[in-house]
């Protein structure tokens, strides 16, 4: 049985080009079954393999008895086998509560972070997790129960960049059996006897009985779909790829969606495009139900918007969709004050007046800097969104603009025009700021002094 199993894993590894020679692999241990398999694998094969071996060890700091005792039972093994070794303690439950996140996802975002600042420390090219089968279908059943796309039933890649999964074809039994055969002694997770984590449910209750009830083979029959479906993820991923070239930009903080160049896309196709392109650029997932919105949001009107997770906004503008992430630092206060010589910081953007010799005045057409005549204005100028009704001369126009008309003709996007703002002086509108100046504050041959308006990013 021993030797079937190596066997198994070794033409596993072979297939997918998982290791090369020369390669310096850093293996993930918690001290449980699965992580001490793969070190004990690995430093057993390392000769054949051509490579070299360490071992990173993270300390969650959940129960601080056990914890203690799982990392002494890593640092022991490892030096046992002559393995170098890397511990980190970290308080993941202070950060999951800091970071509004479960215990779970912030002990997973923790753990690869510092998995990837070891390995560039000690100079690992590889990073090796212990993921087995029986954890890619409980991972491939997570994602149906919950709503996925064909990227979530293709289940754990086999490969993510550095990142490689050596021992994805064996289950937790075949590699119990084989610590078992080998007295290989190995740490137990207490909490994955406890059913209230979403895994742990469908592993202690939902796949026994699966197994017992309809399919004992279900752990492989899973698996052969779910690589199947990762092939089929591949093929569709360089669609996609091509498409995204085309048709959409990122622009800052904002994804933008060519909706000209994306109405010729099948439907099915469309789905994964958006998905995919808003999740890499926001770093969240998105639901079944969001990309049903996406694509209502599509023959809907303009100007109309929906939320997505996480604050992500998506509207619908001319010609495109914009997304972006809606900023807790969206203006609170219905105005700021600023003097001349001052700068304000409002909405991610640094605001300044000053004043300059007439000598330093030129026209430029950066509409991030404009120059005012200072004569009869007031030393304290106001910041603040424009509001309906609004009304302003552009330099150079005979007669007022309503801000909404003028910020419509700027092809200002709806969320952008809904928060942007003006400058104003005794109660008049000085400047449609980063845009245009009103005409009755421009600098001209009899003007005593010149003022400096500028707005840059934060």
């Amino acid at each position: 049985m021993t030797k079937t199993i190596e066997q198994k894993a070794l033409k596993f590894i072979d297939e997918n080009h998982l290791i090369e020679k020369g390669d310096k692999v850093l293996v993930a241990l918690s001290g449980g079954a699965d992580s001490v398999f793969l070190l004990h694998y690995l430093m057993k094969f390392r000769r054949r393999f051509g490579i070299k071996v360490a071992a990173f060890h993270l300390n969650h700091k959940l129960r601080e008895k056990t914890a203690t005792s799982d990392e002494k039972f890593c640092a022991d093994f490892c030096s046992k086998k002559d393995v170098e070794y890397v511990s980190v303690a970290k308080d993941v439950k202070s950060s999951a509560k800091k970071l509004k996140v479960s215990i779970e996802e912030a002990g997973r975002e923790i753990r690869y972070s510092e998995l990837n600042k070891t390995a560039k420390k000690m100079g690992c090219t590889q990073i090796a997790t212990a993921h087995n089968s029986s954890d890619n279908v409980e991972t491939v059943l997570l994602n149906f129960v919950k709503g996925t796309g064909v990227k979530g039933l293709a289940g754990i890649p086999v490969r993510r960049n550095n990142i490689i999964r050596p021992i994805l074809c064996l289950s937790s039994e075949e590699i119990r059996k084989y610590l078992k055969a080998n007295k290989i002694l190995f740490r137990v997770d207490e909490s994955n006897l406890n059913s209230d984590y979403e895994r742990n449910f469908l592993r202690n209750e939902i796949i026994p009985n699966l197994k017992q009830r309809l399919n004992p083979r279900l752990e492989e029959k899973i698996s052969n779909t779910s690589k199947i479906l990762s092939e089929i993820n591949s093929f569709v991923d360089k669609h996609i790829q091509k498409i995204s070239k085309e048709a959409i930009k990122t622009d800052g903080e904002e994804l933008r969606i060519n909706l000209q160049k994306i109405s010729k896309v099948d439907k099915s196709l469309l789905s994964i495009l958006l998905k995919t392109e808003i999740e890499n650029k926001f770093d969240s997932e998105l639901s079944s139900e969001n990309i049903f919105s996406l694509l209502d949001l599509l023959v809907s009107q303009k100007g109309r918007s929906i939320h997505l997770k996480e604050n992500i906004i998506v509207t619908k503008e001319r010609g495109e969709l914009v997304v972006r992430r809606s900023s807790a630092s969206r203006i609170q206060k219905t105005s700021y004050k600023i003097k001349i010589g001052e700068k304000a910081i409002i909405d991610g953007k640094i605001i300044s007046i000053g004043e300059v010799k007439r000598k330093m005045f030129k026209f430029s057409p950066d509409k991030s800097v404009e120059y005012i005549s200072k004569d009869g204005l007031r030393n304290i100028f106001e910041i603040r969104k424009w509001k309906v009704g609004d009304k302003f001369q552009p330099i150079g126009m005979k007669g007022t603009k309503k801000i909404s008309d003028f910020l419509s003709d700027e092809k200002t996007s709806s969320i952008q025009k809904k928060e942007h703002l003006v400058l104003t002086n005794a109660g008049e509108i000085v400047w449609v700021i980063g845009l245009r100046i009103d005409d009755g504050f421009k600098v001209t041959s009899e003007t005593k002094k010149i003022l400096k308006l500028t707005v840059t990013i934060k």
